[in-house]
């Protein structure tokens, strides 16, 4: 397996350090982690309010920021946290993680549209979080690459569902 080859001759280092800077920069905001996963969430229920049934909860739970939904987004971006700190020279290494929780994600019921919904999600969920300075059409296209990338290892990994 080639996870270098995914990014088409693009300088994969300059993709991983944008992505890596940016988040560095998300996380400087105070409870990134509680305001990132709420806001991701709200952003992936305005795009598509009736895709996310494999969720355990609603759009109403996510407004309100109910109790165990912010557990659950919390949770989350840590996970997307420890992801693009991964992020490196050995892309295989994440290209490998990736896959290992392709089975996982299948058996909740998550498919090829809910990652590229989450991926649109995540574009205007940065937009908003980060100034127009630090969230530049080069930052989205890297973000974009980065999801893409992991989206497709974790849905050739859930095929062995």
């Amino acid at each position: 397996m080639d996870a270098l080859a995914f990014f088409d001759g693009e300088c994969y280092f300059g993709i991983v350090s944008e992505v890596s800077e940016s988040w560095d920069r998300v996380k400087m905001i105070e409870s990134y982690d509680e305001m990132f996963g709420a806001t991701l969430f709200k952003c992936m229920y305005d795009i598509a309010p009736d895709a996310w049934t494999p969720f355990a909860f609603t759009a109403d739970d996510v407004e309100q920021k109910n109790e165990k939904f912010m557990v659950f987004a919390k949770r989350f971006v840590r996970m997307l946290d420890l992801a693009v700190h991964m992020l490196g020279p050995d892309m295989d290494i994440v290209a490998e993680e990736m896959m290992d929780l392709g089975p996982a994600h299948a058996r909740y019921g998550v498919t090829a549209r809910h990652f590229e919904l989450m991926g649109q999600a995540l574009g205007h969920t940065l937009e908003k979080v980060l100034s127009s300075r630090d969230c530049t059409p080069s930052t989205k296209h890297s973000w974009e690459k980065i999801f893409s990338f992991m989206s497709a290892y974790m849905l050739e990994g859930a095929k062995s569902v």
